[in-house]
């Protein structure tokens, strides 16, 4: 037997290796036979014996446990703990067919398996296969939960992330308070489940770890504490002790992550000294742009606006937040009624960022510092890529109200006739005598001085002098007299939108090229929608942005259609009707038809 062994695996067993490993390799064929007679102290002999002939060596493993005949096994052993499957496999297919009827032992059958089964999950874990990674947990649990700690680790993070976090807590809890696991392997085991289960639960893991192999990870249990609050976890707090602990850590570690941590730390206790500290250092450690967002908030609620603004502009292109919250910041200053002297670098680079990101808030607030500062054309510049950028209402009046102070009065009535039915306030001005109240552009001994910085920004169109007055947002009442007859209406509309202007660098596929032609007034954009309430006055909805004019059907996530609209009334009505129609389903249909016409 132990010769065809010796063929069995002839080349595999010493290629490979070093010819003195396979020369000094010790014969444990005694060591195996005295333990399958159960003679221990044979045992004991013949391991101490080895020991002092081949130093570094250890009895196997499976001493006690192998079958009769697995003392033939060693090579296949080797082969194993090699990490070579494929030769291991084709041993034992070559010891099978040359010794009929030999099949290996449990105790290599088992290692094999479990070999096969780690490889497959490792390479899964990976490869991020969760789903697959679960499902392989639903067929084969008992290994899973009987086999070696990475494979049960690697398990209960899929279910994890594949929304199954009972039963991944479950596998976390067996694993570490299996008696097998070492102490270093429950650090493994409850690092791992660190980032993907809340901290109570994590909390309830740990509890049955004796405080000194937990010693290790304390720092990585209080940056996750500290992560679990700054997420507004329930019922989780940092003590001071562990607070003071990171706090050293952090002072101490070159990663700037960590004393970023620290900082927002401070910031949600809204310890703002103390944040705007941390978040300087790590600034200096190399933080990243969320870092800069952390310190320019600060600097904000510090009251250090304009160290606040050179923060959030410095780190603008590496996160859109500090663009957003750049825009922001001057934009309080330039909306005021009387806007403060804001220095001609500051408005230039402001226009820059406002075009560059095509920020709606940024061009409304520059179109209404220019109509505050009298710089009328260059505001109803800004106006147009305001309301082409971000429609809100106060953007669309503010823009009517520089078509309707630059006397371009078409211009100013096609502008609320396109946004009738959405803007009230907007479609009032059409109704709205001007008010007589004093503008600062009003020429007068009452006009205030000037800002410094008048028109020290990016203009889009050549300024003008002051002409007449300006129209305040609230300077507006009501009159008896309208500025348009209600018998210009419904007016036809151009179906392109001149105002859809894209971001810089940004190509938008607009509407559909279109034949020249007069507009409908009326336009169903909704399923089932009948005439809206401003309609009686004659003003209309405007194409849809695809240039559409008629009703849409509702698509596959609309269906069925809400009920008491035109389309589910519709839908009601079979394909076939009957000889003698439903009164009551006709009766609807016929007032929901009436409803819609004009």
């Amino acid at each position: 037997m132990r010769a065809a062994l010796i063929l069995a695996l002839g080349p595999a067993l010493l290629a490979g290796a070093p010819p003195a490993l396979a020369a000094e390799r010790p014969d444990e064929t005694a060591l195996r036979y005295y333990a399958s007679q159960a003679r221990t102290e044979r045992v004991a002999a013949e391991a101490e014996r080895l020991a002092r002939r081949f130093p570094g060596w250890t009895p196997p493993a499976d001493l006690w446990s192998a079958e009769p005949g697995a003392e033939d096994e060693d090579g296949f052993w080797n082969l194993l703990n090699a990490d070579r499957l494929d030769a291991l496999r084709g041993a034992m297919a070559e010891r099978a067919r040359t010794e009929p009827g030999w099949t290996p032992s449990g105790a290599l059958a088992g290692a094999l398996a479990r070999r096969i089964l780690r490889d497959e999950v490792r390479a899964s874990g990976k490869a991020g296969r969760w789903s697959d990674l679960a499902t392989l947990f639903d067929r084969r649990r008992p290994e899973i939960e009987a086999g070696d700690a990475e494979v049960a680790w690697t398990v209960a993070e899929a279910l994890a992330r594949t929304d199954r976090a009972p039963e991944a807590v479950a596998l976390f809890g067996a694993g570490l308070a299996s008696p097998r696991a070492s102490a270093g392997e429950r650090r493994a085991g409850l690092l791992r489940a660190l980032p993907l289960l809340p901290m109570a639960e994590i909390d309830r893991l740990a509890a049955g770890i004796p405080a000194d192999d937990l010693a290790p990870v304390r720092i990585d249990l209080i940056r996750a504490r500290i992560a679990a609050v700054l997420h507004d976890e329930a019922g989780q707090a940092v003590r001071p002790d562990d607070l003071a602990a990171f706090q050293a850590y952090a002072a101490a570690a070159p990663d700037a992550d960590q004393a970023g941590l620290v900082a927002w730390y401070a910031f949600k206790r809204s310890d703002l000294p103390e944040a705007l500290a941390w978040f300087k250092r790590a600034i200096a450690r190399g933080g990243d742009a969320m870092v800069a967002h952390g310190l320019a908030h600060t600097l904000l609620r510090l009251g250090l606006r304009r160290e606040a603004e050179d923060v959030a502009y410095a780190w603008r292109e590496p996160l859109v937040n500090n663009a957003l919250l750049f825009i922001d910041i001057l934009e309080r200053d330039l909306t005021r009624a009387v806007p403060p002297a804001i220095e001609p670098e500051r408005l230039r680079r402001y226009a820059e960022v406002t075009a560059a990101t095509a920020s709606g808030e940024g061009a409304q607030a520059l179109a209404w510092y220019a109509t505050n500062t009298c710089q009328f054309d260059a505001a109803l510049a800004w106006f147009r890529r305001a309301v082409a950028w971000f429609p809100k209402e106060a953007t669309v009046y503010g823009y009517a109200l520089a078509l309707q102070r630059a006397g371009q009065q078409r211009a100013f009535v096609e502008v609320v006739n396109r946004y009738d039915g959405l803007f009230p306030r907007v479609v009032g001005l059409l109704f709205a005598a001007r008010s007589e109240r004093n503008s600062p552009c009003d020429p007068g001994p009452a006009r205030p001085a000037e800002p410094a910085a008048r028109g020290a920004y990016l203009d889009l169109a050549p300024r003008a002098e002051p002409r007449g007055r300006v129209p305040q947002p609230d300077a507006l009442e009501a009159a008896s007299a309208p500025l348009v007859r209600r018998s210009d209406f419904p007016l036809a509309v151009a179906m392109e939108n001149d105002l859809r202007a894209a971001p810089a660098g940004s190509p938008v596929a607009l509407a559909p090229p279109r034949a020249a032609a007069r507009g409908p007034t009326t336009a169903r954009r909704v399923p089932g929608v009948g005439p809206m309430p401003y309609e009686r006055f004659g003003f209309a909805l405007l194409p849809a942005w695809t240039g559409e004019t008629g009703p849409s059907a509702p698509s596959a996530a609309e269906r069925p259609a809400p009920l008491g609209t035109l389309w589910s009334a519709r839908q009601a009505v079979p394909a076939d009707p009957p000889a003698r129609p439903d009164t009551a389903t006709t009766g609807a249909l016929a007032a929901a038809t009436r409803r819609t016409l004009p």
